[in-house]
């Protein structure tokens, strides 16, 4: 089978001692294939509905599955590879198995008013009307991922696949972030990111280090600015799997 293939062909250069089993891969084989197939049902019926395929078309389809299947096995193998590295889409998880927790917050604290805790802090947390209390927060597990491939904030945030509410902090999560948790911050004048929402907008603070303190500016989420992954800038989002 192409995919049980192509799994072997991945651990084929690891040491026998970290192989995978023939039932691990096997598993693996059944999660692609099923997903493979709902997929392609999918795809079938979307283009057979808009007319893009028909009777007369169809066969050619079919006559060139060799191509398609080279094609798969190259995107599958790049999709596994990829979730074994704990990559999603422009990002890399670096806090591993690292067990990050945010204590339960009442919510009061902003970060225009956390003088105590930034340096300088960007008066555009007020202009835009970001200088207020949020809704009180539970504890809360968090991961830290590394930028590494360019992206907006849009294609950073967007890359999880997944409501942007749940990959929300509120102000007095990311106040006690920077408090608790700065070694896991970027350093050398490059910040790190932290989704937060002020009634129906999206905003996105960056802390950064410059000199002996800790800045933060306010960007929208609707920024369209690149950034570029040289500098292996950060995001802090919750854990999606709680």
């Amino acid at each position: 089978m192409l995919v049980e293939r192509m799994i072997t062909m991945q651990t084929s250069i690891t040491s026998k001692s970290e192989q995978i089993s023939s039932g691990q891969k096997e598993q693996c084989v059944r999660v692609v294939s099923d997903a493979a197939r709902k997929a392609a049902e999918e795809a079938i019926n979307e283009l057979a509905e808009s007319g893009v395929i028909n009777k007369t078309n169809f066969q050619k389809v079919l006559e060139q599955g060799g191509k398609l299947s080279v094609q798969v096995a190259a995107l599958v193998r790049e999709k596994i590879a990829e979730l074994a590295e704990n990559i999603v889409d422009r990002l890399k998880l670096i806090s591993g198995a690292q067990k990050i927790v945010l204590k339960p917050t009442d919510g009061k604290e902003t970060i225009y008013k956390a003088k105590d805790v930034f340096g300088w802090i960007d008066g555009d947390f007020r202009s835009y009307g970001c200088d207020v209390k949020s809704a009180p927060s539970e504890e809360t597990a968090v991961q830290v991922y590394e930028m590494i491939k360019d992206g907006t904030f849009g294609e950073l945030f967007g890359g999880f696949e997944t409501d942007l509410n749940k990959l929300c902090l509120t102000q007095p999560q990311i106040i006690q972030f920077v408090k608790d948790h700065s070694k896991l911050l970027r350093t050398d004048g490059y910040g790190t990111f932290f989704l937060f929402k002020v009634k129906d907008e999206f905003f996105v603070a960056g802390v950064r280090r410059d000199g002996g303190y800790w800045d933060v500016d306010a960007r929208r989420l609707s920024d369209d600015g690149v950034w570029h992954a040289e500098y292996r800038r950060r995001v802090v989002v919750p854990q999606l799997n709680q």
